[in-house]
């Protein structure tokens, strides 16, 4: 039976894709706000915004089934590749619906509201919505039999393929409307890249009826979670969209730029859970409750001793970067956004690598619960706020949001877990 533990390196690989994701970022909205204008930029990332959180819809919570299974099933000593071929099968059959929902709705609305450019932008990125939760799935199952490397490879990927893409498109043509092409195509390349790092276990569809119960499986678990992992990414999201919707897309344009450096913040402080995941399954499959638990106490303390450092740090240097890649006025008009976000940041950047601890412990409408109360914070927050403090507004409801996860999380998990984590 293979032994599921954490190793150093792996922390290695995963906070140099997290680093990579981060630089790639800075490339995307510096390379679009300078060349082509902050509206252009706000406009790109709404389309982003789009394909992340209708490919969270798409999936139906079936990759963090996937997730689940793989390493429980290694632990069990049982054959994976059936968690991954029944994943992937799921993942079509839910992400084909709701692109094909998302299509449709999306030509109704825009066509009658005649909106050239995003109607343009929406049939660019259908295919790579449909692409998106299969990749999700296929990455899960990588991440799950803790295949770091090739985890880190293909998740930091897709996101070097949207600044090499947006860079190439942006310095060739003089508009935006080819940029959403770029977000199909990158998700089309880490499809292949999937395939290939799967192929021993993609077995063919020819042993269908084998796979019809960890089919069904992975439905029921997916439904139970799947309104947890949708509000995972909205709350990524949520800001940025109600910025669109109320204030305009300028806001959003500015408060991306603090927003790109608060979330890669964020980021870092999420980049453990990816090793975390596998662990606490296989610790909670085999009873081994208190190990869990100190796993997960001396994981706090280190965050938190590098987190507030890193934070303090951040604020000090931020005004100076922020002129230095796209001028003073920008820096100027979203340092006190990256100030709010920050602090949110680093305030719950202890809890923030467990947030799928319910989840990993096979309760995945526990997850949803927790998800729920943070999306409904946020929203709450987000709507009342923005209207009277415009970016900064967004920023203190999202910075709640976030700080948040310490009550909801520690009151759920005590009941299944033994302990408040």
């Amino acid at each position: 039976m293979p032994k599921l533990k954490i190793k150093r390196t792996d922390f290695g690989w995963t906070f140099s894709a997290f680093a990579a994701v981060g630089l790639s970022g800075l490339v995307i909205n510096q390379v679009i706000a300078t060349q082509l204008g902050v509206t252009a930029l706000g406009r790109y990332n709404m389309l982003l915004a789009v394909v992340i959180i209708g490919g969270q819809i798409g999936v139906m919570g079936i990759h963090n089934s996937v997730l689940f299974h793989t390493p429980k099933a290694r632990s069990e000593g049982s054959p994976t590749a059936e968690v991954v071929c029944s994943g992937v099968l799921a993942t079509i059959l839910t992400s084909a619906i709701a692109t094909s929902v998302i299509y449709v709705g999306g030509e109704i609305i825009l066509r009658s509201i005649d909106n050239r450019y995003y109607l343009d932008g929406l049939r660019a990125i259908t295919i790579g919505l449909f692409l998106f939760p299969i990749n999700k799935t296929l990455l899960a199952h990588v991440n799950g039999l803790q295949r770091i490397p090739t985890f880190s490879i293909l998740f930091s990927g897709r996101f070097i393929l949207l600044a090499a893409s947006a860079a190439v498109v942006t310095y060739n043509v003089d508009n935006d409307q080819v940029l959403p092409w770029t977000i199909t195509v990158a998700e089309g390349v880490i499809f292949l890249g999937l395939l290939f790092a799967n192929r021993s276990e993609l077995i063919g569809v020819g042993k269908w009826r084998n796979m019809h119960p960890m089919f069904n499986r992975h439905l029921r678990y997916g439904f139970r979670g799947f309104l947890g992992t949708t509000l995972l990414d909205l709350n990524t999201r949520l800001d940025i969209i109600l910025l669109g919707l109320i204030s305009g897309t300028r806001s959003v344009g500015v408060y991306s730029i603090a927003s790109l450096f608060a979330e890669g913040l964020y980021q870092a402080a999420i980049v453990p859970r990816y090793n975390f995941d596998p662990v606490v399954t296989s610790l909670f499959v085999q009873n081994k409750l208190e190990k869990l638990q100190e796993t997960i106490h001396k994981a706090k303390r280190r965050i938190y001793f590098v987190a507030i450092p890193v934070v303090v740090v951040s604020n000090v240097l931020y005004p100076f970067i922020v002129e230095f890649l796209f001028s003073k006025e920008l820096a100027d008009e979203s340092w006190p956004v990256f100030l709010i976000l920050s602090l949110g940041v680093g305030v719950s950047a202890g809890y923030i690598p467990f947030t799928n601890i319910l989840q990993q412990s096979g309760h995945p409408g526990r997850q949803s619960m927790l998800l729920v109360a943070m999306t409904l914070t946020n929203l709450s927050l987000n709507v009342a706020l923005i209207p009277f403090f415009d970016v900064k507004g967004a920023a203190i409801a999202t910075a709640i949001s976030w700080t948040s996860i310490i009550f909801y999380l520690r009151k759920l998990s005590n009941p299944i877990l033994g302990f408040k984590v």
